[in-house]
């Protein structure tokens, strides 16, 4: 099985625009979705048009108004961007994550009243887009679980979304910046929590598990993750996320997915 290969991004200056471009060349990779807050991404994607890679933006937009120093950040806000700035510059798609963290927070997503809101960010974004344009969510491994978060409002999203993108990690770097393993620590591990939570807000659309943290997980379990999806029937992998820490092993195991 041949994957269509998605290599994602946290933040972007033109040191990590050229990176980027490296290493997903090297990794065999076709997409790579940017953090939509970098101010180099409108005109990145034509550059990355030009590398023969297609750019798909990503945000944790904020549920409610507020007043904050990233740009864009209230939903409503951020899909005028992507209307007005994101497409008319040759976006290819749009990856939205609403999670919840703290109860009440700006950005806490967690509650069944944001459904018109979520409606809302989900119409002004498809209804203006090309045809073929791609329209995904991803939130937390199990989320969608009646103990985790299932108030977000996951029917308004699932409805928009062409495919569903549980972030399926089995390994990340907490706050005090040590490598730690969740959800089981292993890549089948994570995806049986992953895909077991969301096949119950899916709605027959397709689940595509995401593999990360990039900087500490291992070559061997990236190749266990291909195996995984491919046993799945499932050709799309996407990776969390390019930085200067991910071991360059891990971009030839993608390579050699």
């Amino acid at each position: 099985m041949a994957f269509t290969k998605v290599l994602w991004i946290v933040s972007m200056d033109e040191a990590a625009e050229g990176r980027l471009v490296q290493n997903a060349q090297t990794a065999g990779v076709g997409t790579v979705c940017i953090r939509s807050t970098s101010p180099r991404l409108p005109g990145a994607i034509s550059r990355l048009h030009q590398q023969n890679i297609k750019v798909y933006a990503w945000r944790w937009p904020a549920a409610s108004p507020v007043q904050s120093k990233s740009p864009h950040y209230f939903a409503v806000d951020e899909a005028n961007f992507v209307t007005e700035q994101l497409l008319p510059a040759g976006l290819d798609g749009y990856i939205v994550d609403p999670e919840s963290e703290g109860d009440g927070a700006a950005n806490d997503w967690n509650h069944a009243s944001l459904a018109p809101v979520a409606r809302a960010f989900c119409d002004k974004s498809r209804n203006a887009a090309p045809a073929g344009f791609h329209f995904g969510i991803t939130s937390g491994c199990a989320y969608p679980s009646p103990t985790m978060r299932p108030n977000i409002p996951w029917a308004e999203f699932v409805a928009a979304s062409d495919a569903l993108y549980p972030q399926t990690y089995w390994g990340m770097v907490n706050s005090h910046d040590d490598a730690i393993d969740i959800n089981g620590g292993t890549p089948d591990t994570a995806i049986d929590r992953g895909l077991g939570s969301w096949k119950s807000i899916a709605s027959g659309k397709l689940i595509v598990p995401m593999a990360g943290e990039l900087d500490v997980i291992t070559a061997d379990e990236i190749a266990a993750y291909g195996a995984r999806l491919q046993s799945e029937g499932i050709s799309e992998a996407h990776f969390y996320a390019d930085s200067a820490d991910v071991p360059p092993e891990n971009y030839a195991a993608i390579a050699a997915l």
